[in-house]
């Protein structure tokens, strides 16, 4: 049989060389297998030598299995990547272009050392610390000295308290025709409305953003406020037979030495038939300009292109007897907060005249060493009153423009805004009794706050000061 081969089409059996039963020439196959057993060396020989052609190198590559499946891991791992590339910079874009809007709201929490009221707000910016001039900049000399004034590098002029001082949010500097006559006349918008009359974006728009702290509008009854302490700004309005009174709305609109400057006031007057409130309107109206005036007259911030500030005002208590307002503050230099403060005027509303607030209480040295107390258990530790001397503090709690005092109805709210180092700020505690330091220059009914009681609420749920070391020598028992 093994002269015999089976035949490839008809599968008969046959001898070697052309089939006997269909003719098919077997020697055909013989030659294809000798040529492909040929071609597979070469194609062997060539890889493992390196002598093949590049285009066989390129064959092999994708048909070998391992080198396949390492392709696919390397690409998956680079796909992946890309994604997560993708993402981290889509997140970064968001958050650039929410970062101004965002900045603001921030700045209304983060900068709040306060464990119980709130009331301690303070800061440190940019715009407290002596800037680095751009030495790039041309036609100016990077050698210049910062406070020269002809140097050409036209910086804006940074303050640094050695001790604690008080920092102006008063009306002392302010007069109200010279502001009328340079800056007012001048204005591109300069107008006094009843808020009945237009638009009030204090108490309509969402202006809670723009402010350092923020004040309520919302009024709540007297005898329901949550805890002792006064927690915010509230408005505690109540009608009487007596007076009236209205809010205005003051805008304010100018280009002043290349500076862009738009501000938005507001303040209340006083109507009666029984008593004349021209000078006290007046007043109330000064207070709400004071700071824009301030900036006007005093600016030298070359660098900023844009001034904004806020100005809101809120009842925090009235009776027959006397009314309180605070002005909460806030400017802008460019999207940089550049001040912010509290200011109470109280009013005695049976004789038509502005209480002088340094002479409510007895402002002595025993007065700053209890403030210092009570802040430390409201508010807790803050360096610019706990590292100052106990006169220093006496001094600025004596400085009309800077002292912070109303009343509400859990008593009197009262602090003062501060300088201190490279810090600016404000910092106030609240007095439900506060017979021990009433001075009596004034006569009127002190029993509104009696109802709370902040040191049995504190004796309720476990609240001190913790221990404090002071300077002067001073460790005040607790």
């Amino acid at each position: 049989m093994s002269d015999y081969v089976f035949c490839p089409r008809c599968g008969a059996v046959t001898k070697p060389g052309v089939c006997s039963n269909c003719g098919y020439n077997l020697n055909k196959d013989i030659e294809i297998d000798s040529g492909n057993t040929e071609n597979t060396e070469n194609m062997e020989s060539g890889i493992e030598s390196g002598k093949s052609e590049p285009f066989l190198n390129d064959i092999v590559k994708k048909t070998d299995p391992n080198k396949g499946s390492k392709g696919w891991l390397i690409g998956l791992f680079l796909g992946l990547g890309l994604i997560a590339f993708l993402i981290v910079f889509g997140i970064l874009i968001v958050l650039i272009c929410i970062f101004p809007a965002v900045l603001k709201i921030f700045f209304t929490a983060n900068q709040i050392n306060s464990t119980i009221n709130g009331f301690n707000n303070s800061s440190t910016t940019n715009n407290n610390n002596p800037a680095t001039p751009d030495i790039n900049l041309p036609g100016i000399d990077p050698d210049a000295n910062p406070t020269d004034p002809d140097n050409g590098l036209q910086e804006k002029e940074y303050y640094y308290a050695q001790t604690i001082e008080g920092a102006y949010s008063g009306t002392s500097r302010f007069d109200y025709d010279k502001f009328k006559d340079e800056y007012g006349d001048k204005a591109n918008e300069f107008w006094d409305q009843p808020a009945e009359d237009t638009f009030d974006y204090f108490l309509n728009g969402n202006f809670s953003s723009y402010l350092r702290f923020g004040s309520s509008h919302e009024f709540i009854p007297r005898d329901a406020y949550p805890t002792p302490y006064l927690d915010y700004v509230r408005d505690s309005y109540i009608a009487t037979g007596n007076y009236d009174i209205q809010r205005h709305i003051v805008r304010y609109e100018a280009t002043v030495d290349g500076i862009f400057v738009n501000a938005y006031c507001a303040y209340y007057s006083i109507e009666s038939d029984k008593v004349d409130f021209t000078d006290v309107n007046e007043k109330l109206r000064d207070q709400a300009l004071s700071e824009l005036y301030d900036f006007l007259t005093n600016q030298k911030s070359s660098g900023v292109y844009n001034y904004t500030l806020y100005c809101d005002a809120v009842v925090t208590f009235n009776n027959d007897e006397i009314l309180s307002v605070i002005y909460d503050v806030c400017s802008y230099e460019d999207n940089n907060t550049a001040n912010f403060n509290l200011h109470g005027m109280n009013v005695d509303v049976k004789n038509g005249a502005v209480l002088d607030n340094t002479k409510i209480l007895n402002f002595d040295d025993d007065f700053s060493k209890f403030f210092t107390q009570r802040s430390n258990i409201q508010n807790s530790y803050v360096d610019a009153i706990n590292n100052s001397s106990v006169s220093d503090l006496t001094k600025v709690f004596n400085d009309d423009d800077a002292l912070i005092l109303f009343f509400t109805p859990l008593g009197i709210e009262v602090g003062i805004n501060y300088r201190y180092l490279d810090t600016f700020g404000w910092v106030t505690i609240t007095l439900n009794d506060f017979d021990a330091y009433y001075s009596g220059n004034y006569n009127f009914n002190i029993d509104f706050g009696k109802g709370y009681d902040m040191y049995q609420y504190e004796k309720d749920n476990n609240i001190n000061s913790g221990d404090f070391d002071y300077d002067d020598g001073n460790v005040f028992d607790l």
